[in-house]
């Protein structure tokens, strides 16, 4: 067993300052101690709450290079004088103090803040080793559910981008915790005695000159007498007068003030009795309580609170509120102490009460199912599970004997296997059977609409399919419609210049034989025969060829006609709308405000006038009706209208098969932008952005 600290020690350490002079001048006397003598008396301090000496003597233990047990260390975190009291004595830990640190992170009765600094040594100290950084990460998410104030929030963040990094600043103006030096974080000077905090100091002692008489009536001079026990009195203030905060912490009825509650920490909130306490300061120490997870503590403030006669208004319902909790957090315990003293009887909430208690009194029942689940979660097949995934099997197996569990099971089943349709199709049938056994509509099931649902996305998926299909087949005569017509044209060409050279032969033979006009015909009725019957016969061919050629082009135009009609259906097909708000039947698209203000004549853009040129006569003049009844209010044109989300003030009005885009500024500016197929919409909002 180790000494306790000497009286003469333990008050120096009471009285000493943070900062240098006065940490090396208690870490000479503190030197000869080991880490086994040093950790009793922490251990000490630690169920005392003394968060001044238990801070002197980490300081002491830093200055010394004292390698202090982790464990104990980190819980050191959540009592300590101030936050960073305890980093200089982590740059002495190596990996065996991530464990505890992610442990004690996790604790209840640490603040936010001083949670957010356990995770950042924890990080620090795993990068530094090489550690696996995901339990970290894991301790990150769980603290960022709990909702942090903007400082802690801000240190968890960045101690995400530091396990991102996986690796430790080497900048040097960033801090690393775990390497911190005293000299950083201490002064070499005294501090002057001058309270600090978020209240307004009331003094503890009589304001006195040092020469006058001492207040407590000895007739000595006030230097001579309680000046110094005052000085270390006004170390300690507090907002109430004539009180130090130690006194008001230790007995908080002395002012009852129920604020005072809300700002103790943990280890002094232990130390509270409920009979010291007013009625308002026992509710708010029930709701400190359970903000640091002492809900044991909670239980008993409660009790007390409903034991006072004076508090006629008590509202029983806080115990079910405390269950509920205690619960949650698995403490079964003190959830049985809670239901005898607040019955089932009394319970809002019976059944599910009920199933949460039998949940952690009989985990036995749920832990093959549990285990099964996670086998399912991760994604991997069990031993021996049908081909599809565990979810499968085991709905299956549920929904003959547990028809309701077997249901919710075969819903997640399809829900994780939604490309098997022939299993789902039969696992179906099993879940309408289930549903008839419950007394139920067999065909009324939620999962009904979602196997609907797979099965157009299944069908869509098919025709997507064949439309490539035939796509590709239209691409390909298309090909060999383009390889026959250049035959036919070099066969064409080189017909061509047969003819013209037989032409030219000709007219040779006409100039030479023939020196007038009216000679003509009878020189060409007495040309070579044989050459005459080549030139019909060419002529011929050449008249085949060009009635070929324009089939050909017909069949080619008409080839790419149906490639364009497959294309714009399959893009039609694949291609959603851009998200936009659409305006519910009941809701009105101009609001009183707007009808109030003059008709805006509509400008419309060069683009529009362009485009809508270019339309059916018709659906020019669809477009230009629509725009003028925008114009004029007229609700009608509400169920044509949505609004887009990405675009402010931006509408879209449908006419067919194409949208008409406008800008509207109520009682500013009406501006018709566009119109463009449906298809396009997606596209002009890019481009828009």
């Amino acid at each position: 067993m180790s000494k306790p600290l000497e009286p003469d020690l333990l008050d120096e350490l009471r009285v000493a300052d943070a900062c240098m002079p006065d940490v090396r001048r208690l870490g000479g006397k503190l030197a000869h101690f080991t880490a086994g003598e040093i950790e009793p008396w922490l251990s000490a301090l630690l169920e005392a709450g003394e968060a001044r000496v238990l801070s002197r003597l980490l300081q002491c233990s830093a200055l010394n290079r004292v390698r202090l047990n982790p464990g104990l260390l980190c819980r050191c975190i959540g009592v300590s004088e101030e936050l960073l009291d305890t980093a200089p004595c982590f740059a002495f830990q190596g990996a065996e103090a991530v464990a505890p640190l992610l442990e004690v992170a996790l604790a209840d009765e640490f603040s936010n803040q001083r949670q957010a600094y356990a995770a950042r040594l924890a990080a620090e100290i795993s990068i530094k080793h090489g550690l696996d950084l995901q339990p970290v990460r894991k301790l990150l998410w769980k603290l960022e559910r709990f909702g942090m104030p903007p400082e802690s929030g801000m240190l968890l963040l960045d101690t995400h981008h530091l396990l991102d990094n996986g690796a430790l600043p080497e900048n040097g103006w960033e801090r690393i915790w775990s390497d911190m030096r005293l000299e950083e974080i201490l002064p070499e000077q005294h501090q002057r005695v001058i309270s600090h905090g978020e209240f307004t100091v009331r003094r503890s002692v009589p304001k006195l000159g040092r020469n006058e008489l001492c207040h407590c009536g000895s007739n000595k001079k006030y230097k001579k007498c309680c000046y110094e026990k005052d000085q270390e009195l006004l170390r300690d203030p507090s907002q109430y007068a004539g009180t130090t905060r130690s006194e008001v912490v230790a007995h908080p009825g002395l002012v009852d003030d129920p604020g005072l509650i809300g700002d103790l920490r943990a280890y002094e909130l232990k130390a509270l009795k409920p009979v010291d306490l007013g009625d308002e300061q026992l509710y708010a120490a029930y709701q400190r309580a359970l903000t640091f997870g002492m809900r044991e503590l909670a239980f008993e403030m409660l009790l007390a609170h409903e034991r006072r006669k004076e508090v006629a208004d008590f509202d029983r319902g806080h115990f079910e509120d405390l269950l509920h909790s205690v619960l949650k957090d698995g403490d079964l315990a003190v959830a049985r102490k809670i239901r005898d003293h607040f019955p089932p009887a009394e319970w809002h909430r019976p059944r599910d009460t009920r199933f949460q208690f039998e949940l952690l009194e009989c985990p036995q029942r749920f832990a093959t199912l549990e285990a099964e689940c996670r086998v399912n979660i991760r994604g991997s097949d069990s031993e021996g599970a049908i081909e599809g995934g565990p979810l499968i099997e085991h709905a299956f197996a549920l929904l003959p004997h547990y028809p309701a569990l077997g249901i919710v099971f075969a819903r997640a089943a399809i829900v994780s296997n939604p490309d098997r349709h022939f299993d789902i199709q039969i696992l179906m049938e099993a879940l309408r059977e289930a549903r008839v056994d419950l007394d139920l509509l067999p065909l009324d099931d939620p999962a009904e609409e979602l196997c609907d649902w797979l099965e157009d996305r299944s069908d869509n998926q098919a025709g997507v399919a064949a439309a490539t299909e035939k796509i590709d087949r239209l691409k390909a005569r298309l090909q060999e419609t383009r390889g026959d017509l250049e035959e036919k044209r070099r066969a064409l060409y080189e017909m061509g210049q047969n003819m013209q050279r037989i032409g030219d032969e000709l007219e040779l033979a006409r100039e030479t034989r023939s020196n007038t006009a009216a000679e003509t015909p009878q020189i060409e009725k007495k040309a070579d025969p044989e050459s005459r019957a080549t030139l019909q016969r060419l002529r011929g061919q050449v008249e085949r060829l060009q009635s070929e050629i324009r089939r050909q082009q017909e069949q080619r135009a008409q080839l790419r006609k149906q490639l364009s009609d497959e294309h714009n259906k399959q893009a039609e097909r694949l291609t959603p709308e851009p998200p936009e708000m659409t305006l519910e039947d009941d809701e009105i698209l101009f609001r009183q405000e707007d009808l109030d203000t003059p008709p805006l004549a509509p400008e419309y853009s060069d683009k529009f006038r362009k485009h809508c040129a270019a339309l059916p006569p018709a659906l020019a003049a669809k477009a230009i009706m629509a725009a003028a009844r925008f114009a004029t209010r007229d609700e009608s044109i509400r169920h044509q209208t949505k609004a887009l989300e990405l675009l402010p003030e931006h509408y879209r009005i449908r006419i067919g098969d194409y949208r008409m885009l406008l800008h509207w500024q109520p009682g500013k500016h009406l501006q018709i932008l566009d119109i463009i197929l449906r298809r396009d919409l997606e596209s002009w909002i890019k481009r828009a952005l």
